[in-house]
């Protein structure tokens, strides 16, 4: 096939999934930990202006906190539009860099555009897209990172190595990684950029990392047998969990990538090793998910397609086509995925009638299925609630039984589940979910 019409045929499912994961962006939030805290965090902040909410439900609370910092004024603003916004832009913004990078090590056109297929045109990137998780913004800073370090400059390198330490606390692994790989003096940098948020943690809790080593995170590895097996079977440990699947080519990504440890390219064998030692990093954690293997993919897609650039056809385009049907593979899915926002999109169903409507995907979530709370309560009232667990969607200030001392003087309850002869309140309301509001008498 003429040159041109390949790159063409490589940019066809790309641009079709940015397409597809814009409109995501619009689309109501219904990720698990973006409804537990990513985004719950700075909308409490809105309300409370309040930083840290010991034990119980929240314990995240004091986590580096960068991204969610960043979502305040755009949940303000946008509701959970602009957090999903900052997470599809950091899937263009790594794509952009993986293509610099690429640039530097003098790949052709053809082979830069495969790079972009292999990161763009993977499951955990697409759904990612339009989430607001916190994960491709990490990626996107440690990406950025590699690239300053591929140019030569350790301290800017450094600078965004902190600033994704700010974002997630394992990013402290890949510190300890790119010092590696690009040497020690870039833990400096790293260091001061993510101080504060070991100073907030230290404030709160003694613990400047907390929750790790603590009794909430005391298993954060797995076991010696699990950890050799996950590295034995590594290509194919990374290609199993399928509720975080990347693509079906990532077990051949990291052969091609421990290939490419044995380049004469210098520059070639430290993005190797960081796309590896990245990999056996996630693969050890408790429990191992493609999430934290995402930060490494750029590195290990930038040296496995070095390493097809020294094959010969046919090996060369047979790798080029595996990856246009890989890429292609995942549209389909996605389009599976999200054919059930298209009545939302087309204005056909409100966000409460779509929330309640795949409710049974939204475990211990609140949710307002008849706008009951939203209609009846008073915003300025003193609501406690207990037993939900995902709590972004309520629309008032409120307080959680998990973070109380006490629960006098609060002037409804909202729980679900609950016997209403055994609470000394007025049950007002029960929602379709299930979701109890009951009246405290003073």
């Amino acid at each position: 096939m003429d040159k041109k019409k390949l790159i063409l045929l490589v940019w066809v499912p790309i641009i079709l999934l940015g397409v597809l994961n814009l409109l995501t962006v619009f689309t109501p939030e219904m990720g698990f930990d973006a409804l537990w805290y990513h985004l719950t965090l700075p909308k409490l902040w809105l309300f409370k202006q309040k930083w840290f909410f010991d034990g119980g439900l929240l314990y995240y609370s004091v986590m580096p906190r960068l991204t969610e910092t960043i979502f305040i004024p755009l949940i303000k603003l946008t509701g959970y539009i602009g957090p999903k916004f900052v997470q599809y832009l950091s899937g263009i913004g790594i794509s952009f860099f993986i293509w610099k990078i690429s640039t530097k090590l003098n790949l052709s056109t053809l082979l830069k555009s495969v790079t972009i297929s292999l990161f763009y045109g993977t499951w955990l990137v697409s759904w990612q897209s339009g989430s607001a998780y916190i994960d491709l913004f990490r990626t996107f800073l440690e990406t950025v990172a590699l690239y300053f370090f591929v140019s030569g400059s350790w301290k800017k390198g450094g600078i965004f190595l902190g600033l994704a330490v700010g974002t997630k606390w394992l990013s402290l692994g890949s510190v300890a990684i790119y010092a590696v790989a690009f040497g020690l003096p870039l833990i400096l940098p790293a260091l001061l950029l993510s101080l504060p948020w070991f100073i907030i943690a230290f404030k709160f809790t003694g613990n400047p990392i907390y929750p790790l080593f603590s009794p909430l995170l005391h298993q954060s590895f797995s076991s010696v047998g699990v950890i050799i097996k996950n590295v034995l079977l590594l290509p194919i440990t990374v290609t199993l969990p399928f509720d975080d699947f990347l693509s079906p080519l990532i077990g051949l990504l990291v052969v091609l990538t421990t290939i490419s440890l044995f380049s004469r390219h210098k520059l070639i064998k430290k993005i190797a090793l960081i796309g590896l030692l990245g990999s056996l990093f996630s693969v050890v954690l408790n429990p191992p998910s493609s999430r934290f293997l995402l930060p490494y993919l750029p590195a290990l897609i930038i040296s496995s397609v070095y390493i097809v650039s020294l094959l010969k056809d046919p090996l060369r385009n047979l790798f080029i086509y595996l990856v246009i049907i890989s890429s292609l593979i995942i549209f389909g899915m996605r389009i599976i995925a999200v054919k059930k926002y298209l009545p939302f999109l087309l204005g056909r169903e409100t966000q409460n009638v779509f929330l309640t409507k795949h409710a049974t995907r939204l475990p211990e979530t609140f949710i307002d299925t008849d706008d009951y709370v939203e209609n009846n309560l008073d915003g300025n009232s003193k609501i406690l609630i207990d037993k939900l667990h995902n709590l972004y969607y309520f629309p008032f200030n409120y307080d959680h039984t998990s973070w109380i001392k006490s629960s006098e003087g609060y002037d409804y309850l909202i729980t679900i589940g609950t016997n209403p002869s055994e609470i000394k309140a007025e049950l007002l309301h029960t929602n379709d979910i299930g979701i109890q509001i009951y009246k405290i008498s003073k």
